[in-house]
Parts: C-alpha cells; structure tokens; sequence
C-alpha cells in the first residue's frame, strides 16, 4: 500500500503544480512582458524488485519558461528603431508644418515685400507707398524672427527631451542592476530560474532600447550586462553606470550625453549613440533642426546682404544734398565659438563678416576652425572639406571673409567653430526709421543736352539711357558732369568730364543703332555703364550727372524689385524664394523618408511581437485545456489514493478477525 500511496501523492502534488503554473499563467495572460510558464515533470527513480522495477511516480523538476533569447533581442532592436523613426517623423513633420504653411511661412511674406517695392518703384514720390514698404520690411523681418523663434523653441524642447531621457535611463539602469542581484542570489538559492524576476528584468530592457539603443551580454550566473554607445557598460552585474548631460564643447545651449562612472571625468558619446527615443532626438536635431535653422539664416542674410548693397547704390532724399542709401537691414554676422578646451595662452579670435561679392556662395552649413600647430584649417562640416588660411591676409570662402591675423598664442588643437547663418534669421531688423530714408533714385541720372529754356537741340534719334553705378566713387560726378558729343566723321563719342577727364567711344549708327552697352573705361566713376541707341546727328550731345535731386526717379527702385527674380543665392542659381523653397523640400524629404521609414519598421515590429508571442504568449484556450487536464489528473490521483485506503481498510479487517 506504501509505494501506490507514494506514487499517487507524486501525482496529486505535480497535477497541483501543473495547475498552479496554468492558474499563474491564466492570471498574467495581459501582463507586459510575461512569458508563459510551464511546469515539467518527470518520472521519479523506480523500485528494484525480484520481479522487476516498480514504478515510484512522478517528480517536477522545473518551471521552465517559455522563452527564445533570439526573439527578444530582435523584438528589443526593432522597438529601438521604432521609437527612433517614431520622435524623428514627429518632430521633422513639426519643423515641416511651420515652412510649408501657406500662411505662416516665409514665401508670402518675401512676395509682400517685393510687391511693396514694386509700388513704391510705380510711384517713388508717394509717401504712402514708400511707408508700406518700410511695413512690409517690419512684417518680413517679423516672419523671419518667428520662425526662427518656433525652430529654437524646438531646440530647447529637443534639449529638455534628451534630459529626460536620460534620467530615465539611469533608473532602468539601477532597477536591472538590482534584478541582476536578486536574480543570481534567487538561482544560486534554488538552482532554479527565477522566472518571473527574469521577465521583469527582459520587460526592462525593452523599456531601456525604447530610450536608447543598446546591446547585451548575459553571464552564466544569471545577471546581464548593459552596453550603450561604444561599448560603455551602463549595467555590469549588480553595478549601474550613469548617463548625464552635458554641454557642448562650442555652444553652451546644446545638450549632449556623456557616460560617467563613480568618480571619474564624464565622457561625451553623444556621436556614437544610436536608436532610441534620445537616437531620434538627435538625428532631429543634426539632420534636420539645425539645418533648417542655418538655411533659414541663410535666406535672411543673402537678401539682407544683396538688397543693401543694392540699396546703398541709391540715392535718398532724407540730406541735402541727397546722399547714397544707407543699409536697408540689419543682420547679425557669423557666430564665432571657442572651444572651451582652448590653451589659457590663446588671445584673439578669427574675425569673420559676410561677403558682399560672394554671397551667394553661403552653404548653411557650420564650420570648425583648428590650429595644426601650423595652419589654421577650416572645415566645412557638411561635407568635411578642407580650407588652409593664410595667416596673414583675409580670404574669403563660402560667402565668408575670415581673417586669422589676430589670434595670438595659438597652440595645437585650439579650436572655434564658426556659425555663420544660425543667427541671422533671429537676429535680423529693419535699419531705416523714415519713408524718405529709403533710396529709390538712381545715383546718375543720364539724358540729351537741352537749350538754355529746356528745349531739345539734338538732331537726331540717339539715345544715352540704362546708366548704372556699382561703386561709392560715383560720387566723382560731384565734381561735374561727363559730356558724350558725337562725332559723325569720326564714328565717335568724344566724352569729357571733370578733372580734365577724356574718352572716346567708337559709335558706328549703321551697325549699333540697336543698342550698344559701354561698361569699361569709366571705372573712375563708380564703374559706369550705359546704354547707347539710335542715330545721334552730328554734334549731338548727350550727359550723365550725378542725382542732386532724387525725386521721381525710381532707376534704383526697379533694380531692388528686380532682385526678387535674379539667381544670387547658391553660387548664383537660385533666386531668395527658390532657396527657400529648396528648404522646404529638403525638410519634406526628410519628413516623407522618416515617415515611410517608421510604417515600414511598425510592420517589422508587429511582426517581432508576434514572433515572440508565439512562444512567450499566454494562449487562454490552450490554459483552459491544460487547466482540465490537470484537474483530471488530480482526480485521478485522488481516486488511486482512495482505492489504496479502501484495500488497505480491507486488509486491516482480515487481520482483525
């Protein structure tokens, strides 16, 4: 009776842990990150016997958890990628919003602006129009400094974001830290798997990859080991190392990673972190925030640049006598950041301004500038190409003028960074206070030679017109006019001006009639050019003169109107609204290639849950089967306990009587 008691109890107490394992099953079917258990059994060591081996029962020898170490590591990797593509897509699709908008963008207002100086070249005498030029230029100025203020204000987001990210992380890191411990203390206990330790522990990682992509080690104890970055253990067995937050090495305003073991100096590894919500973050930021904002500054300082330079070659009537435009904007220059691990002997800094002639070579890109220990060596950090400075002489690159002649003390590794866009946007303002500060009249003004009562003596059809000056030394002509007498047997226009000035210019009717452009020989009067036309009579006389009286001319105002469709910008192939435009589609590639990307990876990671949960998952059926099953089981046990008790009462009668 002894060995089918035995075996029976083994019985009823397996059927009762295979119905606890189902029950724990059941209860945790919607428990994230629980893999489902089960219970198995083996048959006990049998009885030696003359007549043979006799069977014991059974035995459970473990609760084995249902789990492929292969499908977790991918499902963790895919929900990396995942929440990277998901905050990338999110905030680019923020950025693209606010310079797409049809009303809030920069196009509308850039079109409004050169619509007003339109009108005020339709009607430069009316005070009205030259007013809603200046609030137009307010309203433009305004767009900018909106924009720019919505692109830093997702800045500071981005930088609070990663913050959180990273206090987030170090308390993931210090609870896997302590399951690490409870869970080698559990198993060296026992000698069995802490299951449901190992699946918080494995619902923690997940929770870690969502933040921050990272790999895994485990150790044969049962603990694992966390790596971020390069490689920088963030959990060595029981140990947790911290994320902290730092400030970039140029730019006090940028927050980047750095790993910190106890007591020793932080390093940045904000370059080799990847993955993640903070990954997401920063590819935002790198690829597509920063970007924007330098292409944003990089709209405002080309038109800033060119339209004041064209201004400046007009004439106001805000002095007597009315002088050359002053700058019509406003525009902050390049940032220049040192480094902050520069040699306490370094003195000076690189001085760097916009190039008025080369404007359009601006790339929107930033730059470093490093001391070799021989050369100063700018590079464009867009694409890493290479500059050597001259030491003593500025230079001019990428629509820059940089100067190095003034640092001092340099030594090896000493480093700026140079900005030259970012600030422009942000930073940019309207210059001119007054209406009859804004310089529509041409500097020179040109015409036929009139009789003493104004009338016309010329003879002929010539003409002398389209004159333009593109230097400050126009103002020469103060001195006198520049008188053109045609010469019909020489062929000629004997041209005479002030300081015994002389020039001849071949004219043949029959063959240049049409128009002849002159633009060389007159460089001592702001690099003039005209236009000669027609059949001038012989003796004919024709003059150009400086503008003394600046009003109802609006010779400048049409070149300033003209600029909203030259090519200036990108080496002279894109006019201001193309180079906007060409930001805008940038930032919806950006936007369209994230998005796609992350539907693309929402399937792959549907499908690396759905692979995990194939063998991880709590099936309810399958349970409520096992569960009757079981119970069956422990019936039957029961039912052999009860049989054993009926014979052995029966035996025990026998011996009685």
């Amino acid at each position: 009776m002894a060995n089918i008691f035995s075996t029976s109890v083994s019985g009823l107490l397996a059927a009762q842990r295979q119905l606890a394992t189902t029950s724990h099953n059941i209860s945790n079917a919607n428990t994230p990150g629980y893999s489902r258990q089960q219970a198995l059994t083996s048959t006990r060591p049998p009885a030696a016997g003359s007549n043979g081996f006799i069977g014991t029962g059974v035995q459970t020898d473990t609760v084995r958890r249902m789990f492929d170490e292969n499908l977790e590591i991918s499902l963790r990797k895919n929900i990396s990628e995942f929440s990277r593509l998901d905050k990338l897509a999110s905030y680019a699709g923020r950025v693209d919003n606010l310079l797409a908008d049809q009303d809030a963008g920069l196009s509308p207002a850039m079109q409004a602006f050169f619509n007003a100086v339109q009108d005020a070249a339709n009607d430069p005498t009316a005070t009205s129009a030259r007013q809603v030029l200046l609030s137009e230029a307010e309203s433009l100025v305004a767009r900018f400094e909106l924009i720019d203020n919505r692109l830093s204000e997702l800045e500071q987001e981005t930088n609070r974001n990663i913050e959180n990210n990273v206090n987030e992380i170090n308390q993931l890191t210090e609870a896997i830290a302590r399951l690490n411990q409870d869970i080698v203390q559990a198993q060296g206990a026992t000698g069995q798997p802490p299951n449901d330790l190992l699946d918080k522990r494995d619902q923690l990682l997940k929770d870690l990859s969502e933040k921050v992509g990272v790999s895994t080690v485990p150790e044969s104890n049962g603990s694992i080991n966390v790596f971020v970055g390069n490689g920088q253990a963030l959990v060595s067995g029981n140990q947790s190392n911290q994320l902290t937050t730092t400030r970039n090495e140029y730019d006090p305003s940028v927050v980047e990673v750095a790993f910190q073991r106890p007591g020793s100096t932080p390093v940045n590894i904000t370059r080799s972190l990847s993955g993640g919500e903070i990954g997401g973050l920063l590819e935002f930021r790198g690829n597509v925030l920063e970007p924007a904002r330098n292409d944003l500054g990089r709209v405002a300082a080309t038109l800033a640049v060119t339209f004041n330079e064209q201004h400046s070659l007009g004439m106001q009537f805000d002095s007597d006598p009315p002088g050359l435009g002053l700058d019509f904007f406003n525009v902050a220059p390049p940032q220049v950041l040192p480094s902050q691990f520069n040699g306490g002997d370094l003195s000076g800094s690189p001085t760097v301004g916009f190039s008025t002639a080369e404007i359009g070579g601006l790339t929107g890109s930033d730059y470093s500038l490093a001391y070799n220990g021989t050369d100063w060596i700018l590079r464009r950090m867009s694409d890493g190409q290479q500059f050597t400075l001259d030491p003593d002489e500025p230079q001019t690159i990428d629509g820059m003028e940089i100067d190095v002649s003034g640092i001092a003390g340099a030594e090896s590794g000493d480093a700026f960074m140079i900005r030259p866009t970012k600030q422009a946007a942000g930073n940019m303002d309207v210059n001119l206070s007054r209406p009859d500060q804004i310089a529509l009249a041409s500097p020179v003004v040109a015409g036929e030679v009139t009789g003493a009562d104004g009338s016309a003596i010329n003879t002929g059809s010539g003409k002398l017109d389209r004159v333009s000056a593109n230097t400050d030394s126009v103002m020469n002509l103060a001195g006198g006019d520049l008188e053109f007498t045609f010469d019909a047997g020489a062929q000629a226009f004997q041209v005479t001006g002030p300081g015994g000035f002389t020039a001849t210019v071949p004219y043949d009717p029959s063959t240049s009639s049409n128009g002849l452009t002159v633009d060389a020989g007159f460089e001592d009067f702001g690099d003039l050019s005209f236009r000669l036309s027609g059949v001038p009579g012989d003796g004919d006389q024709f003059s150009i003169s400086l503008n003394t009286n600046a009003v109802g001319d609006n010779g400048n105002a049409l070149k300033l109107g003209d600029l909203a469709n030259q090519p200036i910008a990108n080496e002279g192939k894109a006019t201001y609204q193309e180079l906007y435009g060409g930001l805008v589609g940038k930032v919806g590639t950006e936007t369209l290639r994230a998005n796609t990307n992350r539907d693309a990876q929402q399937t792959l990671l549907r499908q690396a849950e759905q692979a995990r949960e194939s063998v991880s998952g709590v099936n309810l059926e399958e349970e409520a089967a096992n569960l009757l099953k079981f119970q069956q089981m422990f019936q039957a046990n029961a039912q052999v306990i009860t049989v054993a008790n009926s014979l052995f009462d029966s035996i025990l009668s026998a011996v009685q009587r």
